[in-house]
């Protein structure tokens, strides 16, 4: 039984979801009776499970097969600028359970490491199968190496060797990607994402973010840091960012650019629903508040969410000029709760700059998933890297 051939049944199995012996013979090209010997083989190891029968083409039921969920739990932890989310998730990325906590990022990285630690720590006494950990951080990664390279708005993380911290103190196996691709991965597997073999997933929050799928693979660029479109120019003389550029995205269209230009504009004695309860603390004022008062048609918020669309529509455009794709998904707190006030500017806007044969195609959504997808995404990665592992042992 070779190693290959072993290994190559089970990503396939992993990647499929449910397979029957019969549709594996088919796709890896190998004898059903070779087949089946290494399936049974799983099977004795408790790795695959037999699932439900269906018809097939030939009259004979088949049985499909699918990874034992238990085979391993795995911890994913999102590292965000205002919560951290922590998960752990069975081998196949079902949510087991999951807590929000703050980040407490500008007290340093190792007093907000340390506060994730100690939930890690507590998570391990109560569930001995958890044998990986995946790490999503919205700085801009070196996945390679698994750090932060710098942190945008972020002061002090700088060159931190995040996979090192928690392999380390866990003696597990790490991966640390970027949190807007681990969303992405979510998606491909469980939402919007899934069966689109060319999507681009876009993360807008506090920052802005995005992943780019090229026939269903996660692209990353020569250097691990694709899909920064946060900082990509859409005013070449507007405002300097964080970054060190002048005119990013980030700084037209982000979370925390909504945020500044409304508490601007209540400073300055511009007419809102808002002045009242931010009255003595525009720190207080959230997207959600925002994006409350344009659906009441408040005129101040109204205009710098269109705004905001607009620039992301542009955004947009130049991804559907430059990519092609067949579906670009909007994740974040931004579209999530300023939907209705965001999607039609976006839209015309995207639809006003893009090529009209590549705009008429793309199809243009909202992410489902609930807040805990960047640190499942994170999950999926690690089972995929224990699959390695699992296919050597599995010939031993």
């Amino acid at each position: 039984m070779r190693k290959s051939e072993l290994a190559r049944l089970v990503k396939l199995i992993y990647s499929e979801g449910e397979s029957s012996r019969v549709d594996l013979a088919t796709k890896t090209s190998l004898a059903p009776s070779y087949v089946s010997s290494m399936v049974n083989r799983l099977q004795q190891k408790k790795w695959i499970i037999e699932g439900s029968h269906v018809a097939s083409d030939r009259g004979r039921r088949k049985v499909l097969l699918y990874f034992n969920p238990d085979l391993a739990h795995v911890v994913g932890v999102e590292i965000g600028r205002v919560h951290s989310r922590i998960v752990v998730t069975d081998f196949l990325g079902k949510t087991l359970s999951f807590k929000k906590i703050p980040s407490q990022v500008s007290a340093g990285e190792d007093h907000a490491l340390n506060s994730i630690h100690r939930e890690i720590k507590e998570l391990l006494k109560q569930d001995d199968k958890i044998q990986g950990m995946g790490i999503a951080h919205s700085g801009v990664i070196d996945r390679a190496r698994g750090m932060v390279l710098f942190w945008p708005k972020v002061s002090g993380w700088r060159d931190v060797e995040l996979r090192r911290a928690f392999a380390e103190e866990y003696g597990m196996a790490t991966v640390v990607e970027d949190s807007a691709r681990t969303t992405a991965i979510t998606e491909q597997r469980f939402g919007l994402g899934k069966g689109q073999k060319d999507f681009v997933f876009v993360h807008a929050g506090v920052g802005i973010g995005a992943a780019i799928f090229v026939d269903g693979e996660l692209y990353s660029g020569c250097n691990g840091i694709a899909g920064e479109l946060g900082h990509t120019t859409i005013d070449e003389t507007g405002p300097l960012c964080s970054c060190g550029n002048r005119g990013c995205l980030e700084v037209s269209a982000s979370g925390s650019a909504i945020i500044q230009k409304v508490s601007t504009g209540l400073e300055q004695g511009v007419a809102s629903s808002l002045s009242e309860a931010f009255s003595h603390d525009h720190q207080g004022i959230s997207l959600e508040a925002i994006a409350s008062a344009a659906e009441s048609h408040d005129r101040l918020c109204e205009t710098i969410l269109a705004e905001a669309g607009i620039h992301l529509g542009t955004a947009l455009a130049n991804i559907v000029n430059l990519l092609n794709p067949e579906r670009i998904i909007l994740g974040g707190t931004l579209p999530r709760v300023a939907k209705n006030s965001l999607m039609e500017p976006l839209k015309r806007s995207m639809r006003s700059r893009a090529f009209q044969r590549s705009v008429s195609r793309v199809d243009v959504v909202v992410s489902e998933l609930g807040e805990d997808a960047a640190a499942v995404g994170a999950c999926l990665l690690t089972a995929n890297q224990l699959l390695e592992s699992l296919s050597i042992a599995a010939v031993s």
